[in-house]
């Protein structure tokens, strides 16, 4: 293989460069998306000074739409923590039920034998019953988070203004042979 016959393979083995895209060009640059992120920042920080939260009502959406968000809104992380488990754990037992359910359906329409078949088909039965409990237990459980989670946000501080206002009190009849004592919420 003489020079010439390497330039050639060389030529044909290399990439064109005509038509081909940079890939600079493919990529938002960084000033776009600083633009971006400043304009999106500069109101939802001046909203977020006067911003006291989300009504009651929201905060019960919220957790209605993702499990316990209206409780880590309330600031109840420990609450939330365990609805948040208690959630994900109906979910994945629903989902290992309806993945058994299909397993004994498939069985049972295979037709190996019809003994077989039915015990199978009965199985199937029980996990998509087990699969119903589940889904009743997983709409009480959404039912109960949203409900706490509008509870909570009603309540705000009422916990922390009861303990600061609570007084105690005493006092002497007019008599003098009445004592009187109390608390003060």
């Amino acid at each position: 293989m003489n020079l010439e016959d390497f330039k050639s393979f060389r030529r044909v083995l290399k990439p064109p460069e005509v038509g081909s895209i940079p890939t600079r060009s493919r990529q938002i640059s960084r000033g776009v998306v600083a633009a971006l992120v400043l304009a999106l920042a500069g109101p939802a920080a001046a909203a977020a000074q006067e911003w006291d939260g989300p009504s009651p009502f929201r905060r019960a959406v919220r957790s209605v739409v993702f499990p316990a968000w209206g409780q880590l809104t309330n600031g109840k992380h420990t609450k939330a923590t365990l609805l948040f488990s208690f959630e994900a754990y109906l979910w994945t037992r629903i989902v290992i039920e309806t993945r058994a359910a299909k397993e004994s359906d498939r069985f049972a329409a295979s037709g190996i034998d019809p003994g077989s078949a039915a015990v199978a088909r009965a199985a199937a039965e029980d996990h998509y019953k087990r699969r119903r409990d589940l889904f009743f237990w997983l709409i009480v459980t959404g039912f109960y988070g949203a409900i706490d989670a509008y509870v909570d946000a009603h309540l705000g501080e009422f916990e922390k203004e009861l303990e600061d206002g609570r007084e105690l009190f005493a006092g002497l009849g007019e008599d003098g042979t009445s004592l009187s004592v109390g608390v003060r919420f």
